[in-house]
């Protein structure tokens, strides 16, 4: 595809930029960070290794078959493909995205990251490629009609996420229970254990479709955000590259197909 050929040629075109740069004015080798550069070990490899979700539609499900679906995946398999390489998908959880990074067992995470200052504290990311917000999730026939009826109630979230930090910090008067995946806390809420569930609102689009027992709390969503790739600190060159790809990859038909096949809508103008 000319999409593919293109971003492949402008991280060819990026990584000799940077090798130039890092030459001395004597005619001696690039410094090391250049070679250290996730960029320039994928590029080398031909190997793309991404942290995914494997149980959280839309954003990421391993299916029965062993493959893996979703509107993370389709970003993926396009990031993969303008590099010229094979991908292998790491599953992980909302707790274990960051370690994951830091251990350098993936090259980038592409699982619902949201832009928080506090977790830019600690993991560089990308610019954005979705835009979400948190909702609530209550049974078909719940008396709970709004927020303020949380209070008292067990509300279910996932460990590490933001609707965790939601519960902690505006919701103190709700028993929080966190589990460390999204198919959990689903499964809590319809066995009864929790009264609600709190996700974003694509993550809840998603467990809609799959089953008509619950609704979404009718109110304002809570805590509007953007997602993001996230890359261990400190690469620059690689975060250089990634940005580069999600300005063409926003725009492209193919992100335009895969949001309106797994989010239900255009790639939002905030994002392009």
């Amino acid at each position: 595809m000319k999409f593919t050929r293109f971003l492949a040629a402008g991280a060819a075109a990026l990584l000799a930029a940077a090798g130039l740069a890092a030459c001395t004015s004597d005619g001696a080798a690039p410094q090391a960070a250049a070679g250290q550069s996730t960029l320039n070990k994928v590029l080398s490899e031909k190997k793309l290794v991404v942290g995914v979700f494997a149980d959280a539609p839309p954003y990421g499900v391993l299916t029965s078959s062993g493959e893996y679906e979703g509107f993370d995946i389709d970003a993926a398999n396009a990031l993969a493909d303008s590099l010229g390489a094979e991908i292998e998908f790491v599953s992980t959880t909302n707790a274990n995205r960051i370690p994951l990074l830091e251990t350098g067992k993936v090259d980038v995470v592409i699982a619902a990251l949201t832009n928080l200052d506090e977790r830019a504290q600690v993991v560089a990311m990308t610019r954005p490629y979705a835009a979400e917000g948190q909702v609530v999730l209550v049974p078909q026939g719940s008396d709970i009609d709004s927020y303020e009826d949380l209070s008292g109630r067990t509300v279910a979230a996932t460990r590490g996420s933001v609707p965790a930090t939601i519960l902690e910090r505006r919701f103190p008067e709700a028993n929080a229970s966190l589990f460390e995946a999204v198919a959990d806390s689903v499964q809590a809420l319809r066995s009864g254990k929790v009264d609600a569930l709190m996700e974003s609102n694509s993550v809840a689009a998603g467990i809609l479709q799959d089953s008509d027992d619950f609704v979404i709390v009718d109110a304002p969503q809570l805590s509007p955000s953007v997602v993001s790739f996230g890359v261990k600190m400190g690469d620059q060159l690689w975060l250089n590259y990634l940005d580069n790809f999600l300005l063409n990859y926003n725009i492209s038909d193919a992100a335009n197909d895969s949001y309106n096949t797994w989010l239900g809508s255009d790639v939002p103008d905030l994002i392009k």
